[in-house]
């Protein structure tokens, strides 16, 4: 009965974090089968992400062996340089990385094609669904393990902020989406000769942000965690605020301003080539793609 409670309190900030994202999904509801499966890709991805992270753990400390050694405090850094060092790898590469690798991936594989993604808050809800999925997981653990003051500050911070590291992910890959769309449409105008330019439409930079944006944040939220001082504190806490205010602002906006993919793909031709009319491009091959 008392783990009973325990996982019911790990679980219960995923569940009000999956409730509040379907519900601002305003335009068209995402199907719950769907959703589902991304929850349990989510769950999946840790044991991957877990295996890697204890790999590259190993690999770290065999490359630090000459710079660290352990005492009676515990491990022990031969200076500041090597401490700020390893913990940035630790972090930024062992964990962030690593953990927001696994889930950019299999957002991709999941829903990159699916025809279900077919408006702008589309691809955030993905990422926060796979993400809330990983975050629900790991909780169990942490929370069994610690009991009820983990499961209150851990429903504070930790499983907020994979929300948030999700909607990074998440807008970014929306928008790589539409470019994609964009550039499809632009190349076909281009080779029937209705428009010209040496440059075409490009989601690439959406695609690097759409991994680089979540990896530094997380790897910038566990790198604070580890400064043992009263300014790394505050700059933890500072951080958590910036995410809850950004976050929470960036799910009203995109929600307030969701629409079907079309209109952005347009407008981003629009934009591009305002000579043309909506005539000129035809939303019936923009839908089809």
């Amino acid at each position: 009965m008392y783990n009973g409670l325990l996982v019911f309190a790990a679980l219960l900030p995923a569940i009000i974090l999956c409730i509040y994202v379907f519900k601002k999904d305003r335009v068209e509801k995402e199907p719950i089968g769907l959703l589902i499966r991304l929850l349990l890709f989510g769950v999946a991805c840790c044991i991957p992400a877990a295996l890697m992270e204890v790999t590259f753990s190993g690999v770290l400390d065999a490359l630090f062996t000459d710079y660290i050694f352990i005492d009676s405090r515990g491990i022990e850094f031969i200076s500041d340089d090597v401490f700020y060092l390893y913990h940035f790898l630790e972090y930024f590469v062992g964990v962030a990385l690593i953990e927001e690798g696994c889930k950019w991936f299999v957002l991709l594989y999941a829903t990159k094609r699916n025809k279900e993604f077919n408006s702008l808050f589309d691809g955030l809800i993905y990422a926060v669904f796979i993400s809330i999925g990983f975050a629900a997981f790991e909780n169990i653990f942490y929370v069994l393990e610690n009991g009820w003051i983990n499961a209150i500050m851990r429903g504070i911070l930790s499983v907020p902020g994979h929300m948030f590291f999700a909607v990074l992910m998440g807008y970014h890959y929306s928008f790589w989406h539409i470019a994609d769309k964009a550039g499809t449409i632009e190349r076909q105008l281009k080779a029937e000769g209705i428009v010209q330019s040496r440059t075409e439409i490009s989601g690439k930079r959406q695609m690097i942000l759409s991994l680089l944006m979540p990896v530094l944040a997380h790897g910038l939220y566990d790198f604070c965690c580890t400064l043992d001082s009263g300014i790394g504190v505050l700059a933890f806490y500072a951080f958590i605020i910036v995410l809850y205010v950004y976050c929470f602002g960036k799910i009203k906006k995109m929600s307030a301003s969701d629409a079907p993919q079309e209109r952005f793909v347009l407008g981003m031709l629009l934009k591009k080539y305002p000579f043309l009319s909506t005539g000129s491009l035809e939303i019936a091959d923009i839908e089809k793609m």
